[in-house]
């Protein structure tokens, strides 16, 4: 009775870690690992901790990928490390291979795992900051052998334990960064939205992003361009499959697809957001403005704004915004 493999995002088959290709011997320095974090997991040890442990340390899955929660909780879960058979998702019986965790300690394990209490509040689409979901980069320097560079991780939301509200660079899930740089926000998101409306009320920017967007683009000529990338990438499949080019070279073609696609549907959301100006006077956006549904306002930056990066503040301690820090990336 075969058993399907795991794939990759590019559906790309992939071994199950600790073990070799084969999926029959075991690989005893990856095995360890496995032991090492089942031990954690027995001891209480959150999910969160050990990844950055793992992280830390260098240790990456067996597609050469940094762990994540996911990833690892659906490596515990998995009953081969047990050496238990599985077909369609189901344990089926004893499989023909020495097993990491002995059957005890993994049904443990997984009880641990689905414990209720380790669940994470169910997330929400609904945003609650203006700048949440990739405005905000950590500009806190970093030193490693190829020289000094800005840590880099998108900022995340998170209040104060008094509840202000702020964003942070967060050493863990999801981002892993560096964990140095907070930032209030209500401070930060009025001097944002000051600069931003001044920006859209310029006819000179207002006429640059036009002609970045293409306009008058017709959703007619962005449907057309599409469509002949889907053909491209149609005729580049069939000439792989007549083994006319290489698989390198169809992994090629379509990432090339995949980038023109993107440029394309970006274009087209500029467009239709300057065509939807609610206006265009410095004292009309900011009428807009105080009215305007959070994410309309996100809709407006994301016309003028690409990111700020955050560096450390220039004097610690200083209660009101430090400018100082706030490097402005705009389109």
């Amino acid at each position: 009775m075969k058993e399907r493999r795991e794939q990759d995002k590019t559906g790309v088959p992939v071994r199950c870690y600790g073990y070799d290709e084969t999926g029959r011997e075991i690989i005893s320095a990856e095995a360890e690992v496995i032991r090492e974090v089942a031990q954690r997991v027995l001891d209480g040890e959150s999910m969160r901790s050990t990844v950055a442990d793992l992280r830390k340390r260098g240790i990456t899955t067996s597609a050469g990928r940094p762990w994540t929660q996911q990833s690892l909780s659906r490596l515990l879960r998995n009953p081969r490390l047990a050496g238990l058979k599985t077909y369609l998702g189901n344990v089926v019986g004893r499989g023909e291979w020495e097993p990491i965790l002995d059957p005890d300690t993994h049904r443990k394990v997984l009880e641990i795992l689905d414990d209720p209490s380790r669940k994470q509040p169910t997330a929400t689409n609904v945003r609650k900051y203006l700048l949440s979901g990739g405005f905000l980069e950590c500009g806190f320097p970093l030193t490693d052998d190829d020289g000094t560079h800005n840590c880099g991780k998108p900022l995340y939301t998170q209040p104060s334990n008094s509840g202000k509200r702020g964003y942070v660079c967060r050493s863990g899930s999801p981002s892993y960064g560096c964990g140095r740089i907070r930032i209030a926000a209500a401070s930060l998101e009025d001097e944002v939205a000051a600069r931003a409306l001044a920006r859209l009320a310029s006819p000179k920017v207002r006429a640059r992003l036009e002609a970045h967007a293409g306009m008058p683009a017709t959703a007619e000529s962005i449907a057309s361009a599409l469509g002949a990338i889907d053909e491209r990438l149609a005729e580049a499949g069939q000439a792989y499959a007549r083994r006319e080019i290489s698989l390198v070279t169809l992994k090629a073609i379509e990432e090339e697809a995949r980038r023109e696609r993107r440029d394309l549907k970006g274009r087209l959301e500029q467009a239709a957001r300057l065509q939807a100006l609610p206006a265009t006077t410095p004292e009309g956006l900011a009428e807009w403005w105080v009215d305007a549904p959070l994410e309309r306002r996100r809709e407006l930056l994301a016309l003028v704004l690409d990111k700020i990066i955050v560096k450390p503040a220039t004097r610690p301690g200083k209660a009101h915004l430090d400018t100082e820090r706030l490097e402005f990336v705009w389109k």
